[in-house]
């Protein structure tokens, strides 16, 4: 396991360079709209970093320790100071109502209890804080939901622990979060290929 890690820390900014372009509008749509101080769940190799504008301090939580080397990699290629832990989302190492902004992107389907994860992050957030989300779900189609299930195997060990088919929609509208804005939409990767994604923030 250790070094399919390795492996997947080591070649991700390679793959995710094939999507990144149709990616990154949402990145700014999440990441780029936090302000003050700011935490990312799963920071992965730092991704994000150049698209976060407003803030008073950044913190970057990243279990994965081959991921936490390239992320601090990238913090110093963009001169971007940034605070790492090593905790989980599950269970993140900050007191309550500490942060003006959480958001991930691309991470709620790889960690272990998605409902744990979004409590924490509503936890850690003053009141009236957002929580900005941009994350692929499962399809609404019998046919796409199908082929997600099936591929789903081969794909969490391709990359280490994705899940195709979370309903990750479903887990924000039972959270605590007062509200939840969202849209939803198919991301394009070629003439066959729709990805179901969600975009949005949830205010505590």
């Amino acid at each position: 396991m250790q070094l399919s890690k390795w492996l997947f820390a080591q070649f991700y900014d390679v793959l995710n360079s094939v999507v990144e372009s149709k990616v990154l509008p949402y990145r700014r749509m999440t990441a780029g709209r936090c302000e003050g101080h700011v935490l990312e769940i799963g920071a992965g190799t730092g991704a994000n970093l150049s698209v976060l504008q407003h803030t008073s301090s950044i913190t970057a939580v990243e279990p994965d320790r081959h991921m936490r080397r390239k992320l601090l990699s990238t913090a110093r290629k963009h001169n971007v100071l940034v605070n790492i832990s090593s905790c989980k989302g599950e269970g993140l190492s900050f007191p309550d109502d500490h942060f003006d902004s959480v958001f991930t992107t691309l991470v709620l389907c790889m960690v272990e209890d998605v409902e744990a994860v979004i409590s924490e992050a509503y936890r850690v957030l003053k009141p009236g804080g957002r929580f900005y989300f941009y994350e692929h779900v499962v399809s609404k189609a019998p046919l796409g939901k199908a082929l997600q299930k099936l591929l789903n195997p081969f794909w969490r060990w391709a990359t280490t622990g994705c899940h195709l088919h979370r309903d990750i929609k479903r887990y924000l509208h039972g959270s605590q979060f007062q509200t939840v804005n969202l849209r939803e939409f198919s991301l394009s990767l070629g003439v066959v290929i729709r990805i179901p994604n969600i975009v949005g923030y949830a205010v505590k």
